[in-house]
């Protein structure tokens, strides 16, 4: 059996093994009876042989790491191929190569440009439910290296309650690389749409520069409003009023839109009336009405034809305020005391008359008197004389 040792080790071994076999000889002398025989013996575990096993294991460890660095070599080989087929001029041989892994970019490929919203923007505030109003985008080319073309534009609202005028669709031959383009067109928010922000979406479909098809697309938010209408019945002050008196006034006000009126009040401002303060009439549901009255009272000045104005404010749903004057006048008229009844002097009265009135009535009346007296005497008269002849 071949032992293998080291470099150190090597002169050593020689006499360390002779001198083992020569007692081994000696002790199979004694055993056999002192015969010279050489015999066969089992082989004994040596320090030589315990020294053999580990330099094995030694061995077993080298061959596995020279095995996992011959594995990496062979996984490295397919980068430094690419690396190299990449710097080769046009003309050289291919080889072939494995493809790039997800962390590696392929060689020779740039990133797409995008296009976006950069602003947007309205020619009013708002948007109002039954009105159209000017709507401009301006879209930005965000690449720096590479311009866009054959771009298709697209609005659309998702609710279909802002509708564009036309096809609501713009083409653009090409916008430059870091450029920018203005769509602007009109649109219209139906007359039912509700008071609140509105999302529409903005669609880009367009090219590189190489021809390869994108697409993309935006969020915007249109605010639309219902429009505040509110009506009301003519309020009429009476044509005269006097000093003193209290007259009252009402006004009817109808809310004829879709949103709620809020905080509806009454200011009255008219010379020589006084109302006492305002009148808070409030909240005006959609479609509903509410009065309002207050009661004047007439000062003492000024006199004749007066006019004033009782101002109307209210808000919308968005705290937005409002004002209406509408017109009052009346004529305010002197107050006059009652006329206290004076007694008549029946002799002044009489001294006025004519004399010879008088003396002809009081004649009359006296004749009168003298035949209505001569005629009931006589009828007495004989009266007696009738009842004097039966007797």
């Amino acid at each position: 059996m071949e032992s293998r040792v080291t470099a150190s080790g090597a002169a050593k071994l020689p006499v360390r093994a002779a001198i083992l076999d020569v007692r081994g000889l000696k002790s199979e002398v004694g055993k056999d009876g002192g015969n010279p025989m050489w015999r066969t013996k089992r082989p004994h575990a040596t320090p030589c042989h315990i020294q053999g096993g580990s330099e094995m294991k030694k061995a077993i460890c080298f061959f596995i790491i020279i095995l996992i660095l011959c594995a990496a070599a062979v996984l490295m080989c397919p980068k430094r191929d690419a690396a190299s087929a990449a710097d080769a001029p046009a003309d050289a041989p291919q080889t072939a190569a494995y493809p790039a892994t997800e962390h590696e970019a392929a060689p020779g490929v740039t990133s797409q440009p995008k296009l976006m919203v950069e602003k947007y923007a309205l020619d009013c505030n708002h948007l109002e439910a039954g009105k159209s109003a000017t709507l401009t985008i301006i879209i930005r080319n965000t690449s720096s290296s590479q311009h866009v073309k054959n771009i298709k534009l697209s609005f659309w609202e998702e609710g279909a309650e802002i509708l564009p005028v036309g096809t609501g669709a713009a083409y653009y031959k090409q916008i430059a690389k870091s450029s920018s383009c203005t769509w602007s067109f009109e649109v219209t928010a139906t007359t039912t749409a509700q008071s609140k922000p509105h999302p529409a979406t903005i669609t880009m479909e367009y090219e590189d520069s190489n021809g390869n098809a994108i697409s993309a697309s935006d969020r915007i938010i249109l605010q639309v409003r219902q429009p505040v209408r509110l009506a009301y019945e003519e309020p009429s002050l009476p044509v005269r009023v006097t000093q003193g008196d209290t007259p009252s006034l009402s006004i009817k006000l109808m809310n004829l839109g879709k949103s709620a009126i809020h905080n509806a009040l009454l200011k009255f401002e008219i010379p020589g009336l006084s109302s006492g303060g305002s009148v808070l009439v409030g909240t005006i549901p959609p479609g509903e009405s509410q009065t309002g009255t207050t009661n004047f009272r007439v000062e003492s000045e000024p006199l004749g034809k007066v006019t004033g104005t009782l101002l109307l404010s209210y808000e919308d749903e968005y705290g937005e305020h409002f004002e209406k004057e509408i017109p009052l006048s009346t004529t305010i008229e002197e107050k006059k005391e009652a006329a206290i009844p004076k007694g008549t002097d029946t002799t002044t009265a009489a001294s006025n008359f004519p004399r010879w009135i008088i003396f002809t009535v009081a004649g009359t009346f006296l004749l009168a008197l003298i035949c209505y007296l001569v005629i009931n005497w006589l009828k007495a008269k004989k009266q007696r004389e009738d009842d004097e002849m039966r007797l």
